[in-house]
């Protein structure tokens, strides 16, 4: 408002101002005119008054100085003329005075030389004005000879007071200055209407560039006539709706971009050239333990204490090229991570640095399990390959026509062929359980019958070893399951407690509800399992005693293939035990 109030008050000003000059000059000018002309006048009247006067005046009386008879008849005219009126002798004598008495005429001075006086009785009718000493007034004088016959017998003068001219010039220039004054009020009026007019358009602008300016795009300027301003409020118009337009798009590419920034399954940090951080996102924020807002703004060491991944944001700062390094975590998580850092230029200066930091603990372990599996799959096979292999040219070398020892060598190869069929049964079972094809066929299932039918099929085993035997689970206890497999996880449950039980042991079958689920334990009181053991007992060819497992004909997969099976019924698997106290081998499966 400030700045449309003084535009409109410059302009006003300015208006005045020039109207002001202008008036003033053409006050100044008509004031000389009507000053000119007023004399002018003034001077035409009193020749005039002055002419009629001298036809009026007996030539007798002059040439006689007939001064009562000039006396009488000045009187008679002063108050008509409303002038001083003088009548001169030819030698310069007064001889009457409309203003003075008979007494002091003889006292008054001779007015030959006066300069009007001069001219009359040149013949020519005669101007001045002057301070009379007489009156104390500045005065006009008109002097016209008096003539007879061609000779000059005297003079008549009228004086005027030039008060009077001056008054009728003040009352001139009072009228002008009056009509200034009246001029410029009706200009301000008008001005600050029709200014006010013209600013309004002006101050809707300003308005509106506020709102803009604030984040407000959706106001718009209504023109209200048709000249440059109406077209630069449809300038103005169009800019903002182009802005606003540019904005939305800037907005949703932003959202669309802070979207894959906040999904992105990597780590992505932002910082500075400075190295102080700029922006997380929630993996970052999961991974190392830290709340996005309160490490904006603080260096990445500070925020993120990993010296391997600030040395790598320091090289990408400092030389200006991408960095790709594998870094191992131990705290806060102990992982391994893949860093890709890239630096962020504005224009040829290295402005900041992006880090996309990529776990890769699942790959490197699947690696890992995978290079295990295949030196185990190698040696497992090698090994009886091996000793078929012996055997097979050791008979072919003479042994076969040995009726005391082929015997024995073909059924110690009989137990190696077995040993692979069985290890290729279960590799090919395994690679089912994981693939996308394997089907399983779900039904009602009774826990307590199918425990019941498992321990009954090893009966031989478990009474060969003296073992005691419980099956507690309840009768009754349903659940949905493919009953091939889940005899198959119950086999080798049971299968294990047999073989690594003690003499005189104790196998237990037993469960416990979980709310949604039902966990089955089987326990024995065998060997029991080393600590250090028990988070890898699960995986493929994980052994404990490898000597005993191959002497027991275990093939390493066995519980591998029990967790698949469970997961895949949407269930867990896991383990409890003591060394030489025995083992909790359990799993969950959900309720019917």
């Amino acid at each position: 408002m400030k700045i449309t109030r003084s535009l409109t008050f410059k302009l006003i000003l300015s208006y005045l101002f020039i109207i002001l000059i202008s008036f003033g000059f053409v006050s100044v000018f008509l004031e000389k005119n009507l000053k000119e002309n007023t004399l002018q006048e003034i001077k035409s009247s009193l020749v005039t008054q002055a002419s009629l006067i001298s036809n009026q005046i007996s030539i007798q009386s002059i040439v006689n100085e007939d001064i009562p008879q000039l006396e009488a008849l000045l009187d008679q005219l002063r108050d008509k003329t409303a002038c001083r009126i003088t009548v001169v002798s030819s030698r310069g004598k007064v001889l009457a005075d409309s203003e003075e008495s008979l007494e002091k005429l003889p006292d008054m001075e001779n007015h030959a030389n006066r300069p009007e006086i001069s001219d009359a009785l040149a013949g020519k009718i005669g101007f001045a004005a002057r301070y009379s000493l007489t009156l104390k007034e500045n005065m006009f004088y008109v002097a016209l000879p008096l003539k007879e016959d061609g000779r000059i017998l005297g003079a008549v003068r009228l004086s005027l007071l030039l008060a009077q001219a001056e008054e009728l010039f003040g009352t001139t220039r009072t009228a002008v200055l009056t009509g200034v004054l009246i001029a410029l009020g009706l200009v301000f009026v008008f001005g600050a209407y029709f200014m006010a007019r013209t600013i309004r358009p002006i101050k809707d602008m300003i308005r509106v560039s506020r709102k803009l300016s604030e984040g407000d795009l959706s106001h718009r300027i209504l023109p209200a006539s048709h000249d440059e301003i109406a077209e630069l409020a449809v300038t103005l118009n169009i800019m903002a709706q182009r802005v606003e337009d540019k904005i939305r798009e800037v907005d949703a590419h932003n959202q669309r971009l802070e979207a894959v920034f906040h999904s992105m399954v990597e780590g992505v940090v932002v910082v500075d050239k400075a190295g102080r951080i700029l922006s997380v996102n929630p993996t970052i924020e999961r991974i190392f333990g830290i709340d996005g807002k309160d490490v904006v703004g603080r260096s990445f060491l500070e925020a993120i204490r990993n010296n391997d991944i600030a040395e790598v944001v320091d090289s990408v700062l400092r030389e200006g090229k991408s960095v790709s390094r594998e870094v191992p975590l131990v705290l806060p998580v102990c992982k391994v991570f893949q860093i890709n850092a890239a630096p962020v230029f504005d224009g040829n200066s290295i402005n900041g640095c992006l880090a996309a930091i990529h776990d890769i603990t699942d790959i490197k372990r699947l690696e890992t399990m995978r290079s295990d599996f295949v030196a185990n799959v190698s040696h497992e096979l090698k090994t009886p390959l091996t000793i078929i292999k012996g055997f097979i040219e050791t008979l072919l070398g003479g042994a076969l026509e040995d009726p005391q020892n082929n015997r024995h060598f073909l059924m110690i190869m009989q137990g190696h062929v077995e040993r692979l069929n069985t290890l290729v049964n279960d590799l090919l079972s395994l690679a089912y359980l994981e693939s996308e094809e394997s089907v399983f066929r779900r039904e009602r299932i009774d826990l307590h019958q199918l425990a019941e039918a498992t321990l009954a099929d090893r009966q031989p085993q478990w009474q060969k070893r003296k073992l005691t035997i419980s099956n507690e689970l309840p009768s009754g206890l349903y659940v949905f399951a493919d009953k091939d497999k889940l005899t198959q996880v119950f086999s080798n449950f049971i299968d294990n407690a047999i073989k690594f039980n003690k003499d005189n042991g104790r196998l237990a079958v037993s469960c416990e509800d979980l709310g949604s689920h039902i966990k089955v334990c089987v326990e024995d009181a065998g060997i029991g399992i080393p600590e250090k053991d028990l988070p890898r007992i699960y995986e493929r060819f994980y052994r404990v005693d490898k000597a005993r497992s191959r002497e027991l004909g275990g093939t390493g997969l066995g519980l591998s293939i029990v967790k698949h099976i469970i997961e895949r019924h949407q269930g867990s698997v896991g383990v409890e035990s003591v060394e030489d106290l025995g083992s909790k081998f359990w799993f969950t499966l959900p309720k019917e």
